[in-house]
């Protein structure tokens, strides 16, 4: 998926962009590439998308200012 994400990583989503692949992934038939305004994203699995998926959610609450960030803390008595 890195390399997916990567080629489409500079584009500015929308919401829009987001419901066309929620759209695409529902869809039920296996569809495997998806337009996005000029550019055409093929994808070699389900799990492709849902990456790119999360990928666009959260450029897109970033850039609206509703994703809070936090923080998750691990210990551990090494027992």
């Amino acid at each position: 998926m890195r390399s997916v994400c990567h080629r489409v990583r500079e584009m500015a989503w929308t919401q829009a962009d987001i419901d066309a692949l929620k759209t695409a992934i529902a869809d039920g038939r296996g569809a495997r590439s998806i337009a996005f305004g000029d550019q055409s994203v093929s994808f070699n699995a389900p799990s492709d998308m849902l990456a790119l998926l999360a990928v666009m959610q959260q450029d897109v609450q970033i850039a609206a200012g509703t994703r809070q960030g936090y923080r998750v803390a691990a210990t551990s008595k090494g027992v």
